[in-house]
């Protein structure tokens, strides 16, 4: 199990990240309040080119192609698009507040980053011996690897491999972050969980059905731990939504007939299920694409139509498509 200081760093951490949310907020609120509109010129206000605009702001620029002329190499919208955005009224006490707003986001910012490093160091110090100097074996998804890169959680990522003998980045939708939410509060250790049943039910991912007599109970929370990390997988599993993997298809298909709320838990418990699979039995994740899945699904489907069909005393039969 990861020690208790590793858990208190972390835990501490996330509220921070938390406080952080509320900086980010408020800078978006002046923003609206002087009618300039950094959201809708770009699609991430903390990204490169909302923090360039904003500082730039700050520091006292006013003319829009100026400010647009700040955005990152990388941003889809032209100079014009995003200057058509970023006309305000420019009122002393909103540029205050956001001036403000700005520096608690920055101090937020580098509180984050001594966590982040002392983080790292903890996790460190809990690797066993034999895999300090193990080389980490490269990261089976290239791109991932590469946003992996980008972002900076390339040291993480080698560190969380090291500590727990397996990588959970691996399994789609899990981010280095995610990975370390889950092994700080859960550990390397399975045995606690003797199937990946109780794990899920530890992180309350099924439905609960608590009935004494025919009497339903009252629904007792568990600790707050199970909170966490099915919450970083509830994250995760809105992340693949759009993807072209076989959890993004599976999130589809029963946000098509349940909705997305219905999508996102049975997503979360999949994943739930991939993370004790891995961590247990160092069971690979292996993700067999959308159309492949789909189809499993056709197969599936087809096979419980046509035992349906002959316990009914009738017989399925396909018809050519039509032209």
């Amino acid at each position: 199990m990861p020690s208790a200081a590793l858990r208190a760093l972390q835990r501490q951490r996330a509220n921070l990240i938390e406080s952080r949310s509320r900086f980010i907020q408020w800078m978006q609120k002046a923003l609206d309040q002087m009618n300039v509109r950094v959201h809708r010129a770009v699609t991430d206000l903390t990204g490169h080119t909302g923090m360039a605009i904003v500082r730039a702001i700050v520091a006292g620029e006013r003319d829009p192609f100026r400010l647009a002329a700040l955005r990152d190499k990388t941003c889809k919208n032209s100079v014009e698009a995003i200057a058509e955005h970023l006309t305000g009224n420019w009122r002393e006490e909103h540029i205050f507040n956001l001036s403000i707003s700005l520096k608690l986001f920055d101090e937020m910012e580098r509180a984050i980053a001594e966590y982040d490093e002392r983080l790292l160091r903890e996790v460190e110090a809990l690797q066993p011996e034999h895999r300090r100097t193990e080389p980490v074996p490269a990261h089976p998804n290239f791109g991932k690897e590469r946003v992996i890169r980008k972002r900076g959680d390339q040291a993480l990522r080698q560190a969380l491999w090291r500590f727990a003998g397996v990588d959970l980045t691996t399994i789609d939708g899990l981010s280095s972050s995610s990975a370390q939410v889950i092994l700080t509060e859960v550990g390397s250790d399975m045995n606690a969980f003797p199937t990946e049943k109780h794990f899920v039910s530890w992180l309350r991912l099924c439905p609960r059905t608590a009935v004494s007599g025919g009497k339903p109970l009252k629904k007792r929370r568990n600790g707050m731990g199970a909170s966490r990390v099915a919450s970083a997988l509830r994250m995760a599993a809105v992340s693949v939504r759009r993807s072209k993997t076989a959890l993004g298809a599976a999130y589809r298909r029963v946000a098509r007939h349940t909705g997305a709320d219905v999508a996102v838990m049975a997503t979360a418990r999949k994943l739930a299920q991939y993370v004790y699979r891995l961590l247990r039995h160092g069971r690979p994740y292996v993700d067999i694409g959308e159309l492949q899945y789909e189809a499993r699904y056709r197969q599936r489907r087809l096979a419980a139509l046509t035992e349906s069909a002959k316990e009914l005393g009738f017989t399925l039969v396909s018809r050519p498509a039509a032209g």
